[in-house]
């Protein structure tokens, strides 16, 4: 999905403001500033008679990559290698970290006869380029759907071997006017975000664009040897690297940019054994230096770039709540790089978990914060953050009836110079129906989630929230394992063919079969398909953040033992990322699943809640899921507030600023909106 520059997200570098999306389908990205891209160099990766070796660039920690493969590419953050399999030729993307969960295979359309080549992640590790057919597709990195030409027609020419960057640059090779015919190959540049193409070098061939987008290393024959060359991304400043009469091949820009590595043949002698070795170009003092022991092709150089963690807290759980707020949400007249700011508020009980669980979906649509009160009065924390960051005269909602948030309430917000609106039923079942009627007239997606169990629904309604403004997903309860009246009533409205029903939980499952068999949905045809999520909460939220994002770089972890939390997560990074849910002391293994399987977009994880409610020693656990050992940048938001310490500050000034945004996540920054999801592997058929 798209994301947009936040206080959150301030704490971040460079290239976690560039994740990115399948741009086949989805409108361009804004451009972003990326000098001084901030990885440093990791290990190089490289090809060894069909297999992959890990190397140190001075030769040290050799080490064999456990399956046979071929031309493999590094994610942004070196957290993710993506391949080519030399026995199948399936293209697979693996987590480079200290675990065992790991994998993602990109399937080629059914009958395609595509034999993938070359991959490449793009922008921030969303996407992954590759060869096929004499074109370049693209996929998401952690999904299977199937992969999309990623631009022009097959009369442009013959394209192949991409190197992607972080700022939506690629550099590919272009050669003739079709695959049919043959020509020169030409290095060619398409600008992502302005969609746009120049041809920067004629008689060029495999490219390697620098991790930050500005300038790329190509080869080109002179004097009967293949020498290296670089050149601005714009197509000036062409410069000759090498004249030293061997080949050099296969060039791979080193992260910090003053290096390049390549692969050369050497013929042998009787001192020395004939065969490819790897080698490195120092750009500054001209140098070359060979790595020891390294004897392959192919190299690919690891970016160790920091991704970053948050935790937002405060003095206790409703602290927490009204420092979400502050997170997210601009105060009146200013303007704080990476806030939005509020279009609406709604208001929960902050005793009553039930009627808080479809908050975040109508958050969502409204663009506003969820705020936790007493039942009996406005508290005052939430009077103070209400005037803070929304305008007299805009809607808050209240959920819930005056047993749940009393008459009060109501006229403490009017009294403000709000706007009081009150959503409620007789039951938290109905009052999910009044809820939904708010979001939408025309519902897209319905979720059904259990109202006697918050877990579910949270994750549900953080789902449903993405959506943002043009929100089309809404959330229902069931109590327990039956349907009230009111939502059956509701469902019994909408088509299933065109309204998809998703079940998120055995509970909500069985209460839509009951009722279909009890005849209680009579306008619904003899055979209909539902979507189902099954399992106990941190899988059912794991499962469904992977079916629902695409290629998200936020997420939000919360206590399990903390609705509150739940609230507070799902309420701050609806539109930007999925809710998850750990252990106070460790990190649940399907969060930890979720987070390796992304982790070559996942770059921002925020924590909520204070130590009681997810302990220290989980944070490094979540740096090593979404990275490489301690490489992430860890940032407390106490109170919602940005560190004044300069140390525990890690602002960039290079990080897209979408401040002043009061639309929803389909036009920040990346451009990138929440996906159409690829439910059908989640299909469930009912015949009468």
């Amino acid at each position: 999905m798209n994301i947009s520059a936040r206080r959150g997200l301030a704490a971040l570098t460079t290239a976690a403001a560039l994740t990115a999306g399948l741009v086949a389908w989805l409108p361009g990205r804004a451009a972003a500033d990326t000098a001084g891209w901030p990885a440093t160099d990791g290990t190089l990766l490289y090809n060894d008679l069909g297999s992959l070796r890990y190397i140190n660039p001075d030769g040290t920690r050799s080490e064999q990559f456990y399956e046979t493969a071929d031309q493999a590419a590094w994610s942004a953050d070196g957290s993710q290698i993506a391949y080519v399999g030399s026995g199948d030729s399936r293209l697979r993307t693996k987590t480079y970290a200290q675990e065992s969960i790991s994998g993602n295979d990109i399937v080629m359309p059914a009958g395609s006869g595509w034999h993938p080549a070359d991959p490449t992640f793009w922008y921030g590790g969303g996407d992954i380029v590759f060869t096929a057919g004499g074109r370049l597709r693209v996929a998401v990195a952690d999904s299977a759907r199937a992969p999309q030409t990623l631009f022009g027609t097959d009369v442009d020419g013959c394209d192949s071997k991409a190197s992607g960057a972080v700022n939506g640059k690629l550099a590919f090779v272009r050669t003739g006017t079709s695959c049919s015919t043959t020509g020169t190959p030409a290095v060619w540049v398409y600008d992502g975000p302005t969609k746009t193409f120049k041809k920067v070098a004629a008689d060029a061939d495999e490219p390697s664009m620098s991790p930050d987008g500005q300038s790329l290393v190509f080869t080109r024959g002179v004097a009967g040897h293949r020498q290296l060359f670089t050149v601005k991304a714009d197509g000036t400043g062409l410069t000759q690297v090498t004249t030293d009469p061997v080949d050099h091949h296969r060039p791979a820009w080193s992260p910090k940019g003053d290096r390049i590595a390549y692969d050369t043949y050497v013929t042998g002698s009787p001192d020395a054994p004939s065969g490819s070795q790897i080698w490195i170009h120092d750009l500054a003092a001209r140098t070359e230096t060979r790595v020891p022991t390294a004897g392959g092709t192919d190299v690919a150089w690891q970016p160790l770039r920091k991704n970053a963690i948050s935790r937002v807290y405060g003095a206790d759980t409703y602290g927490t709540n009204i420092a979400s707020s502050k997170w997210t949400w601009n105060t009146l007249g200013k303007s704080v790089p990476g806030l939005m700011n509020a279009s609406s508020a709604v208001l929960i009980s902050k005793t009553d978990s039930a009627y808080a669980t479809t908050a975040a979906s109508l958050a969502g649509k409204k663009h506003g914060p969820v705020l936790m009160t007493s039942r009996t009065g406005l508290d005052s924390s939430v009077q103070t953050e209400l005037k803070r960051m929304l305008p007299k005269g805009r809607t808050v909602y209240l959920v819930g009836g005056t047993g749940i948030l009393n008459s009060s309430v109501a006229s403490k917000v009017t009294s403000l110079g709000y706007v009081a609106k009150r959503l409620s039923d007789v039951s938290r079942y109905s009052t999910s129906v009044a809820v939904a009627k708010t979001i939408t007239s025309a519902p897209k997606y319905v979720f059904l989630a259990t109202g006697t169990d918050y877990h579910n629904a949270l994750a549900a309604g953080s789902a449903a929230g993405a959506l943002g403004t043009s929100g089309s997903a809404v959330v229902l309860l069931t109590e327990g394992s039956t349907m009230t009246a009111s939502v059956y009533g509701y469902l019994n409205k909408y088509s299933p063919s065109t309204t998809k029903i998703i079940t998120v939980g055995v509970d909500a499952e069985s209460a839509l079969t009951k009722a279909y068999k009890a005849g209680k949905l009579p306008h619904w045809p003899g055979t209909y398909s539902y979507y189902r999520f099954g399992g106990s909460p941190a899988p059912v939220a794991a499962r469904l953040a992977e079916f629902w994002w695409s290629s998200s770089s936020d997420a939000a972890v919360a206590s399990v033992n903390s609705w509150t939390g739940g609230v507070s997560a799902s309420s701050a990074t609806t539109t930007f990322g999925p809710l998850l849910w750990t252990d106070v002391t460790s990190l649940t293994y399907d969060t930890k699943w979720y987070m390796m399987r992304t982790s070559a977009s996942l770059n921002h994880v925020a924590v909520f809640g204070g130590n009681g409610s997810v302990d220290a020693k989980v944070v490094p656990l979540i740096g090593r899921a979404i990275g490489v050992d301690s490489t992430y940048t860890y940032t407390p938001y106490y109170k919602g507030d940005i560190p004044q310490s300069p140390t525990a500050r890690p602002l960039s000034a290079n990080t897209a600023n979408t401040a002043n945004t009061t639309s929803t996540a389909s036009a920040t920054s990346t451009g990138r909106p929440v996906p159409s999801p690829d439910l059908a592997p989640l299909e469930v058929t009912v015949s009468k």
